[in-house]
């Protein structure tokens, strides 16, 4: 049965299962609306979902004694792993929906060719960026001093370059998400913390732009490229109530850390576990799958038609679909991205 698969990728201790813990909680919610819901599939998938979920709940109730400040990702893996879901259609099928995370070293190792099998079947690829890494103690290079070590940029743009052919890549949408994001985005949204009015938000976009600069060149250096891949930044506040604090080097392991804690000027309502935008990868994703679907030039697209995918989904329905979730869809307007939201580039006018 054909499928729809997402790919994950990004370094180490980046929070990439609370996100997709964050993500599940409130895609119902963004979903209202298309004749579609999203389940989990597999006990597995639900305990890893739970457990993430359960952790940094945990870690909430920590940051409410003044001062203290916590890492937040103490469980690091290697290993790479699959969250299964099923995508149910309203009178219609169960598609399978597969999210599949792997760490940054995967792209430089003995992995390579399971990752490249893994994007030929992926109509999205998610790169997971952690904020802080990128955008604190920044270089003039535009980007932070541990952004390379940590983000493993030129180890993803010579994978893309070196590992893939424009025929794997260029029928994609590509999301950048920066996560961990509080910090900047409350920042941004304080007057009287933000005395300078600078738009953090939109320094994460420079900051990106220069921080994946190898990357983005390539994504952009034919015309198969410019006109088929989609690109766009995501932010996420991965818990809402937390900001980064600074970092801080492990004694043991002789790695940078970073810290978080509770902020005293958020309102009351933005305390504690209080995620935002976890939900937008997921509508530009589905957005995405919809309307490469709905091409009218493909009686076949590249991942299975219509009519084995979205069974029980008719063309009128479909666009229902499409519009509903754009009205929920975070974007720039023109030359000035919301909260950071900004289309790189965006062939399919989505």
């Amino acid at each position: 049965m054909k499928q729809v698969n997402i790919l994950m990728m990004g370094g180490k201790r980046c929070g990439k299962t609370t996100v997709l813990a964050s993500m599940y909680r409130y895609i119902d919610k963004a979903l209202a609306g298309t004749s579609m819901r999203l389940e989990v599939d597999d006990q597995q998938t639900k305990h890893d979902l739970d457990e993430a979920i359960n952790s940094i709940m945990k870690k909430m109730n920590d940051f409410k004694v003044p001062l203290t400040r916590v890492e937040v990702d103490e469980n690091p893996t290697s290993a790479s792993k699959t969250y299964s879901f099923h995508l149910i259609v309203e009178g219609g099928s169960k598609i399978p929906f597969k999210i599949h995370d792997i760490p940054g070293e995967w792209l430089t190792d003995s992995h390579q060719k399971e990752v490249k099998d893994l994007v030929k079947e992926c109509q999205v690829i998610i790169i997971a960026i952690d904020t802080p890494y990128l955008f604190s103690k920044m270089t003039i290079k535009g980007y932070g001093i541990y952004h390379e070590e940590y983000n493993k940029p030129l180890e993803i743009a010579n994978f893309f370059k070196n590992s893939l052919s424009v025929e794997n890549v260029e029928d994609r949408m590509i999301l950048f998400v920066p996560i961990k994001c509080e910090r900047y985005y409350h920042l941004t949204n304080t007057p009287q913390l933000n005395t300078s009015k600078r738009n953090y938000m939109q320094e994460l976009i420079d900051a990106i732009g220069c921080g994946y600069r190898d990357l983005l060149m390539y994504l952009r250096s034919t015309p198969a490229l410019i006109n088929n891949c989609t690109m766009a930044i995501t932010p996420i506040l991965s818990a809402g109530g937390i900001d980064f604090v600074r970092f801080r080097t492990d004694p043991e392991t002789g790695k940078v850390i970073s810290l978080y804690q509770e902020p005293e000027f958020l309102h009351e309502s933005e305390k504690g576990y209080a995620p935002k935008f976890c939900e937008q990868p997921m509508i530009y994703a589905l957005i995405y799958i919809l309307l490469q679907e709905m091409e009218p030039n493909k009686s076949k697209s590249r991942f299975g038609g219509a009519a084995k995918l979205f069974r029980g989904m008719n063309q009128s329905q479909m666009f229902t679909a499409v519009e509903t979730l754009r009205k929920k869809l975070k974007r720039n307007t023109g030359n000035h991205p919301e909260d950071g939201f900004y289309f790189i580039q965006n062939p399919r006018e989505l």
